[in-house]
Parts: structure tokens; sequence; C-alpha cells
């Protein structure tokens, strides 16, 4: 494998000193479909590098459960994206497996994101809900209480590619963040905040299922232009040895996420069935169990690597 490896990066090195028209270029937001992927520079079934993209996944096991940690290394803030199918109202919208949202955009590396319904009067668009993709603003109904709180912790993903995560969340917050804003996420709850961990999740109660076990996924920033997506299995799963997977609660799940060592902000996103983790177009969040919900959008990594063939 690292002869493989090796092989790539020095692949890598030629295409950039010969190629005077290959070159990494931000992709524009209105862009849907991504350039079809380079399927050399696929190191192996859970690595991908290119001069703009990287991604590395591991497994492991943690707590008597599967888990999957993707590292994603990008070299423009465009890289990392989002696509909703054409209808967001949660009973019309045509939903589709993960593997086929991400062949669809041609995206490197994809995970299932959070419940996408505009739709105010059905419980998927219950309030406190905020959604942005791509800079185009669907919908504003972070209200606050009569306490003044918001009810989501919800996740903003900025124009530099940098997360941060907003507790409680209003829509005077979100107004009042000195950022450009790309996209932003209302499900959670956070689980790493400003490279501290959550540990106290009473005030969710049973909101985010967060005693329940289940699979689970989530997005992080880990640095600069740099992500991990951690994957944890559900109670019908199976370890790598054969064992039931036990599955994790939310104060769990946190745990796992934050162990990482290097996680500045961690959000949770929608799980159980709904859970995907796509690499190469492969559902890789199998662990022996089948059972799969179609789903309405993904978070992505695209590669920004633009070659001229006719050179």
């Amino acid at each position: 494998m690292m002869f493989r490896k090796f092989i790539c990066v020095i692949s890598c090195v030629l295409m950039l000193s010969s190629s005077a028209s290959a070159e990494i270029i931000p992709i524009p937001w209105e862009q849907e479909v991504m350039n079809e992927v380079n399927e050399s520079f696929y190191i192996s079934e859970r690595e991908y590098e290119d001069p703009s993209l990287h991604v590395t996944i591991e497994e492991g096991i943690y707590n008597n459960t599967s888990y999957l940690v993707a590292r994603v290394k990008i070299a423009d803030p465009t890289q990392i994206r989002a696509y909703v199918t054409e209808n967001r109202n949660l009973n019309k919208y045509p939903k589709k497996y993960g593997t086929e949202l991400a062949e669809y955009v041609n995206a490197v590396f994809a995970i299932s994101g959070d419940i996408m319904n505009l739709d105010k009067s059905k419980a998927g668009s219950k309030a406190g809900k905020h959604i942005t993709r791509h800079y185009e603003t669907w919908l504003t109904n972070a209200k606050p209480n009569k306490k003044g709180e918001g009810i989501l912790d919800i996740l903003i993903i900025d124009s530099d590619g940098n997360m941060t995560i907003i507790p409680k969340c209003t829509e005077d917050d979100i107004n009042n963040l000195d950022v450009s804003i790309v996209s932003t996420y209302s499900f959670g709850p956070g689980l790493v905040i400003d490279s501290k961990q959550v540990t106290d999740y009473s005030k969710y109660g049973m909101n985010y299922g967060a005693r329940k076990r289940a699979q689970r996924i989530c997005i992080g920033q880990t640095g600069p232009l740099e992500y991990i997506a951690v994957y944890s299995a559900g109670p019908d799963q199976k370890t790598s040895e054969g064992k039931k997977c036990k599955g994790l609660t939310i104060s769990e799940f946190a745990d796992l996420v934050y162990a990482q060592g290097d996680v500045i902000n961690a959000y949770n996103l929608d799980g159980g069935t709904s859970t995907w983790m796509v690499f190469r177009n492969e559902r890789l969040n199998v662990f022996g169990d089948r059972k799969k919900n179609a789903i309405a959008d993904i978070i992505y990594f695209a590669s920004a690597w633009v070659e001229d063939k006719d050179e």
C-alpha cells in the first residue's frame, strides 16, 4: 500500500510539472454536478489523493461498537459541498439512497445530512431550524422561546470553510455572526464546540434520541480546510469480529469523537438507518446489516483538480 501511495504521489508531482493546464480551480457554488472523478487517484478502497483533495478512512471498535473515521483535507473552501434533491418538502421530494446522490454529483466522499424539510407544518421542520445551502436560505425558523433561547444547536459553514456551532441558536445569533454563511445544518446536537467536548445532554431530553443506542454520524473540523467524519454502528450491526455491536448513546458518541484528539468542532447529523458514509460510490457503514433509508441531502467533498485532457 505504501508503494502504491508513493507511485500516486510521484504521478501527482509529474502532472503538476508537465501539464501547464492542470490546476486547482474553485468550484462555482451554482454547479450541481462535479467533474467526473479520476479513478487513478484512488490509492485503495479507503484512500483517495489528488493535488486538491486527500481522504483517508480508518476502522475501529469502541465500547463493543464498530466505527469509521474519515479524515479529509481540501485545497479550497468550495470543495466542501451540499446536495439536496429537487423538491424539499418531506411529503413530496424524491428521496434516494446516499450512494445514488453521491454518484449523481460525482462526490469523492459523502455522508448523510440532516432531515431536509421546508414544510413548517411537518414534524421534521419543527421550530428551531435555519436552513441555508450554498448561500441560498430556504427556511428561517430559529425563533427564541420564552427564555430567549433557541431550540436547536445549529452548524454554520462559512466561505473560508470554517465550522461554527451555536448552541440553542436563534435567528439573531445567526444574523450577528460576522462570517459569510455558505450552509447551515439544524439537526445536532454539537458534540465538540471550540475544542471542548460537550458532556451535558440533559437539556435535550429525548429530542435527539440522546439515550438511544443507534447508528450515528457527525461532521467536524480539525484545522484549516481539514475535516473529520465519524460513524458509529448500531445494535443491529456487527463488529469485524462477528460480535453484535452495542451501539452508542449521544454522550458515548461524543466521547468517541473527542478521543480522535484534534477536533475543533463536531456536529451530530441524522442517524439510524438514514446514516450513510459513501466512498467510491460504495456504502461503507454496512457492518452486516443492509437495512437503509432513502435520504434527501448529503454533505460531500469534491475534487477541484482540473486537467485539460486535450493537452
